[in-house]
């Protein structure tokens, strides 16, 4: 029924399957976000600044994270790239937060990130919000500037492998 090659093959398979380690999560070291006041002659752009990195990897640096945008224009959904990190591409892009009630790309919402290294991709998604693990304010001209609370960094984020497809029990990268 199976060729006489293909038993000892997934054999020999398993052992490797078996033997991947546990990833760490990805550790988020910085997060910042910024929205205008909306007065005339202001900017228009709200900002969100991130510093993420993959402890599984000693190799890959840091990666800064930058997207932005416009009130008319929200950030939902909009894959932005991160800093050029030498063997690897991060990306990330924010997502409404599941509290339809408090939901704001400053204030209450998550984070999918990806990680595309060695021909492989990771993805992972964080939750933030004012009150549970971020904390800011917002001035009385009505700008506003929000971060990770003190002492909670880094905030991990759990990551999985992506596979495209899988050929004898082995996940095949993007």
């Amino acid at each position: 029924m199976y060729p006489s090659t293909l038993i000892p093959a997934l054999l020999c398979l398993t052992p490797l399957v078996a033997a991947t380690p546990a990833l760490k999560p990805w550790e988020i070291t910085s997060l910042n976000t910024f929205s205008p006041s909306g007065r005339p002659g202001s900017s228009p752009w709200s900002v969100i600044n991130i510093t993420i990195s993959d402890p599984n990897d000693p190799v890959v640096l840091p990666a800064i994270c930058v997207g932005k945008w416009t009130f008319d224009e929200p950030p939902y959904g909009v894959v932005n790239n991160c800093s050029d990190v030498p063997g690897a591409r991060w990306t990330f892009a924010t997502l409404k937060s599941d509290n339809a009630d408090s939901a704001s790309p400053t204030t209450d919402f998550k984070l999918r990130f990806s990680l595309k290294k060695a021909g492989t991709e990771f993805v992972g998604t964080g939750k933030f919000a004012v009150g549970e693990n971020m904390s800011g304010l917002c001035s009385a001209s009505g700008f506003c500037s929000f971060g990770l609370k003190d002492g909670l960094s880094p905030v991990l984020v759990k990551q999985v492998r992506v596979c495209k497809g899988i050929v004898l029990g082995v996940c095949i990268g993007w």
